[in-house]
């Protein structure tokens, strides 16, 4: 009896580990997509072509946004601040009626129950210039909300054009 009483209890246990692989891969697929939809949402051909609003609802309104604004220098940024510098960039002479594109370049995360760090290396690039890209590195910090994931936290830094990509960014990328 006591056998048998063992083997349920691992097979029951062999499926509750395994059931938490499986929600682990969903979230981090899901956490994946938040993120890289932000990408695609602030790029646009025009200041015109993003939907604020909408990037608005990725983040907690309380969301803190630390970015590198030169070499030597951070800022930190509210949500409304963060997207108000968005579109400050959108009516700079050099984007202005060109756009912009930021794309995923590669990430990686890590998950424990309701929240989930993600790092990834982006490319942002002017639209309609030379292919001379800039890339950089975000850490990403969200909660799982009543309403799905969402963005606590941002940090921000530019790579250099001879610096070199985290270890976790697959080679083939670069």
């Amino acid at each position: 009896m006591k056998t048998r009483v063992g083997f349920i209890i691992l097979v029951i246990s062999l499926q509750l580990v395994g059931y938490g692989q499986d929600a682990l891969q969903d979230n981090r697929a899901e956490v994946h997509a938040l993120v890289t939809q932000i990408y695609s949402e602030v790029s646009g051909e025009g200041l015109e072509a993003v939907n604020w609003d909408k990037v608005r609802e990725f983040f907690q309104e309380d969301a803190v946004i630390i970015l590198r604004t030169s070499r030597d220098e951070t800022k930190q940024f509210t949500v409304d601040q963060f997207i108000q510098d968005f579109k400050d960039f959108y009516q700079s002479p050099r984007v202005r009626g060109i756009g912009f594109k930021e794309e995923v370049v590669g990430i990686e995360s890590r998950i424990y129950h309701e929240m989930a760090w993600i790092g990834v290396v982006y490319s942002a690039t002017i639209l309609n210039t030379e292919p001379v890209s800039q890339k950089g590195i975000d850490f990403w910090l969200l909660t799982r909300t009543g309403e799905g994931w969402k963005v606590v936290a941002v940090t921000n830094e530019v790579i250099p054009a001879d610096g070199e990509l985290p270890a976790w960014v697959d080679a083939q990328i670069e």
